[in-house]
């Protein structure tokens, strides 16, 4: 990877970058999505680094599987629970990152997380609105938000809920692939999103990991007039009590392609 510094993508940004960021939310594709929230919290938060502690992702953990009722599915509601924080940090980030080449202070030791009722991230609250990115290759941009924040946090998810990381990897995959379509469609979008795009497709990172978020979802010639968006991975929501198959789940039979349907 390049470790070259590169320039502001949008140097116009530097003036107030919290402004421009929520000024993109105002614009569809985006306005139907939460923004961030910036400047010293005025309700109840957890340090971002508190979810490392084992003792603390254990609690909350069971107090969101509690919610769903006695004997609850541990495994799926940590699965569960992941989809909320995945979200909340992953869409306002990546959309910094795409649409004005700027890198979120979203490192364990600068943000806030506002707890919602079962004990989900219902909210981000950020310090500031972050510094133009440090690297703009390709794939480098993204490495602050995958190798520092979730990579620590899917291992510590799959070490309290004894799940899968690759379940947790495929939740989060879904919700970047969906940054980069969405992004795609901002009138600010200026062609970043494609890297975005590009990093699901790449197999092997160039450090010569594999990359866990390697084709987290598919679009598949099931009949209909366009292909349908089916994830590569269930995330096992179903096991908890009232929730059934999401749309976009490969367990559903509508998702299998014909040959696997017994045709």
């Amino acid at each position: 990877m390049s470790n070259v510094a590169a320039k502001p993508s949008r140097p116009w940004v530097a003036a107030d970058p919290v402004e421009t960021l929520l000024a993109l939310y105002r614009q569809p594709p985006l306005d139907r999505l939460k923004a961030p929230t910036f400047g010293v919290p005025d309700v109840p938060t957890i340090a971002a680094s508190d979810l490392l502690d084992a003792e603390v992702l254990e609690g909350v953990i069971s107090r969101f599987t509690a919610s769903f009722g006695e004997g609850a599915d541990r495994k799926a509601a940590a699965s569960i629970w992941s989809k909320f924080h995945f979200s909340s940090v992953s869409i306002p980030t990546l959309v910094a990152n795409l649409l004005l080449g700027y890198e979120l202070p979203v490192g364990f030791d600068h943000m806030r997380l506002e707890l919602g009722d079962k004990g989900q991230t219902a909210r981000i609250w950020l310090p500031d609105g972050g510094v133009p990115l440090h690297l703009q290759a390709p794939l480098a941009r993204f490495d602050y938000l995958f190798d520092d924040h979730f990579a620590p946090l899917v291992g510590a998810l799959a070490e309290v809920s004894g799940l899968s990381a690759k379940v947790f990897w495929s939740n989060l995959g879904a919700y970047v692939e969906f940054v980069g379509k969405t992004c795609s469609q901002h009138p600010a979008f200026a062609g970043a999103g494609g890297s975005l795009l590009d990093y699901l497709t790449t197999k092997t990172l160039p450090d010569g990991r594999r990359n866990p978020l390697y084709q987290p979802v598919r679009y598949l010639e099931l009949g209909g007039e366009t292909p349908t968006r089916v994830r590569r991975l269930c995330c096992i929501k179903y096991r908890l009590p009232g929730e059934p198959l999401c749309g976009g789940c490969p367990l559903k039979p509508e998702n299998r392609p014909a040959k696997r349907r017994g045709k």
